[in-house]
């Protein structure tokens, strides 16, 4: 671990998880070639934390952010912000869901890439692409999380 360009903690965040698709999405083509070298054992899949594992805020409601699970979100709204920067709104699971995350803190946000097929259609098969952005966001912020992303 002490080789590790992103240090220790990059890699005890996921121990004891299956952590091959944030692997895949982060790293570079030569960091998969000594993949093999760091190989240690696959994780039986039945293993994961529960859905009801996470902590509830003061109001009562579930926070929304899990460091243990990726969640999905919805794309509320796209605010362009000048020609090549945008603030894109996601909605939370509830308008009352407070996002969870201590200021300063960024969060993991990954898709797979869009694939165009024979016809013009877009499909989700491509890439997996994981990248971490800093929302923007204040203390009374509720049910949703705006991402300045240019």
């Amino acid at each position: 671990m002490n080789d590790h360009p992103g240090g220790a903690q990059s890699i005890e965040i996921v121990a004891g998880e299956d952590a091959t698709e944030d692997f895949m999405a982060i790293h570079s083509s030569d960091a998969k070639r000594q993949l093999a070298d760091f190989h240690i054992g696959t994780l039986d899949n039945n293993f994961g934390i529960e859905s009801g594992d996470e902590p509830e805020n003061e109001t009562g409601f579930r926070i929304f952010l899990n460091h243990k699970k990726w969640k999905k979100v919805v794309l509320a709204n796209v605010k362009e912000v000048s020609k090549d920067a945008k603030i894109y709104r996601f909605t939370l699971e509830s308008k009352d869901q407070k996002l969870g995350l201590p200021f300063g803190q960024h969060v993991y946000i990954r898709l797979r890439r869009k694939v165009v097929d024979k016809d013009g259609m877009q499909v989700t098969e491509g890439d997996l692409v994981q990248r971490a952005y800093t929302p923007l966001l204040t203390r009374d912020d509720k049910g949703f999380i705006d991402m300045l992303i240019k």
